[in-house]
């Protein structure tokens, strides 16, 4: 996956897209709470607050990437498959490319292009979600991007909604939060 954007490089760490992009949330990120003490318990929440933070900022740039087409910003949060990304979005009919940017090459015509849903959105939202895995203990998290017109808040909580939710109004991005020492 990518580095870190420019405005974060001084961090120690930062998230990077883990995944291809998804337009459909596959579940809650699973949470290690344990039996741990109080002390513990509020650091970890105090990180996740900034972890928190800190992809709800990436997702203002991933949004503002997808909206000028600004593929190498895009890629600057791909570190693992981004020379063949790179390869990819210079083909417009290829199916990164029309899944980030042209609805009408899609195959089978249900899904939206993250810049259609982004564009068409009238009150553009952000919603970042953090949480360690009891799985491998890294941090993942999910950005949101939704139209506050149309979805609640409230609704974003709920995994009956985000299975449910019409593809044409929701966007999901999947990150990893890594180390400086992992990358």
């Amino acid at each position: 996956m990518g580095p870190v954007p420019r405005s974060t490089e001084h961090k120690k760490n930062g998230f990077i897209l883990c995944l291809s992009i998804i337009s459909i949330f596959g579940g809650s990120i699973p949470s290690a709470l344990g039996q741990q003490s109080q002390k513990s318990r509020t650091s970890r929440v105090s990180e996740t607050a900034l972890a928190r933070r800190e992809l709800n900022l990436i997702g203002e740039k991933i949004a503002k990437a997808v909206l000028d087409k600004d593929i190498r910003t895009l890629l600057s949060y791909d570190e693992d498959l981004r020379s063949e990304d790179k390869a990819s979005l210079k083909d417009a009919k290829s199916d990164l490319y029309c899944s980030l940017f042209d609805s009408s090459c899609i195959q089978g015509g249900k899904w939206h292009s993250e810049y259609d849903k982004l564009s068409q959105a009238r009150q553009l939202g952000i919603k970042a979600i953090v949480g360690k895995s009891r799985y491998d203990s890294h941090v993942y998290g999910t950005l949101l991007l939704y139209d506050r017109a149309s979805i609640a808040d409230k609704d974003l909580g709920s995994p009956d909604f985000l299975c449910k939710a019409p593809s044409t109004r929701l966007a999901s991005w999947k990150f990893k939060l890594e180390e400086d020492g992992d990358r």
